[in-house]
């Protein structure tokens, strides 16, 4: 029957165009592997912040670049901008972000400009200017006026060493392997963190890979952590009546003359 016949061919063809462009993306999406020495921190009362080794390897080329982008759990962050009035500096206006990140850090084989264009490292997401922060503000922001009140935050986030772009940072080995140093200074919040290793070659993004980071309390300062978020109420009470056993102690002890 050369109808049925055909009907098989074209079926055929069908599966076999599928296992390959399958084979291709499978392909491309293990060209890329990495991992993190360490993937939990503990956060106790001399947590003095961290250092981590990323690593992992690629299908490369000796020229290949790697872009590795830390973000930490969104938070809500206030900007002010000062004015002089009658002799002193007050807060005169002010944007509060909703979804900055906590934690945002770059590390690149070599210079952003240099391994991808804008528009590449736009469309990946890849930059402070490219977070898509959605605000609150007591003034009408127009575009210039936007990317203003981002340098502000950004200048902030950098002065408490959560935002920083650290150029030239990652090693690549032959194009199979590469390496950074993560530091994550004693600032940090909890919650999850996600790491961003991305693959590039002349410009073009090859492949992503991802891997997470997990931020907790630990010991006593874990306790009061949990009690001040989940049971406010009684963690309030408690902190006004030790404040009142401590006082009335202090005056036990130490009785006026």
């Amino acid at each position: 029957h050369p109808i049925i016949s055909q009907i098989a061919a074209i079926f055929v063809a069908v599966i076999f165009v599928n296992l390959s462009n399958y084979s291709a993306s499978y392909a491309q999406s293990n060209s890329l592997v990495a991992d993190l020495s360490q993937s939990d921190i503990s956060i106790n009362t001399d947590f003095n912040g961290a250092s981590l080794l990323l690593f992992g390897s690629i299908s490369g080329e000796q020229s290949d670049d790697i872009i590795v982008v830390i973000s930490g759990p969104s938070s809500e962050v206030i900007t002010r901008q000062k004015s002089y009035m009658s002799g002193i500096w007050v807060n005169s206006n002010s944007v509060k972000w909703k979804n900055a990140p906590s934690y945002y850090q770059i590390f690149t084989t070599k210079p952003l400009s240099e391994i991808a264009s804008r528009d590449v490292l736009k469309s990946l997401a890849v930059g402070t200017e490219f977070l898509n922060l959605r605000y609150e503000s007591t003034v009408k922001l127009d575009p210039d006026a936007y990317l203003e009140w981002v340098d502000a935050l950004k200048r902030n986030m950098q002065s408490a060493s959560l935002w920083k772009t650290n150029e030239a940072t990652v090693q690549v080995m032959r194009g199979a392997l590469f390496r950074t140093q993560v530091s994550l200074p004693a600032n940090i919040t909890t919650g999850d963190y996600e790491a961003r290793i991305i693959h590039f070659r002349e410009g073009e993004f090859i492949a992503e890979d991802r891997t997470a980071i997990a931020v907790k309390k630990a010991g006593f300062s874990a306790i009061i952590y949990h009690l001040a978020h989940e049971y406010s109420i009684f963690y309030g009470i408690f902190a006004v009546v030790f404040a009142v056993f401590a006082g009335w102690l202090a005056a036990a002890v130490f009785p006026k003359p």
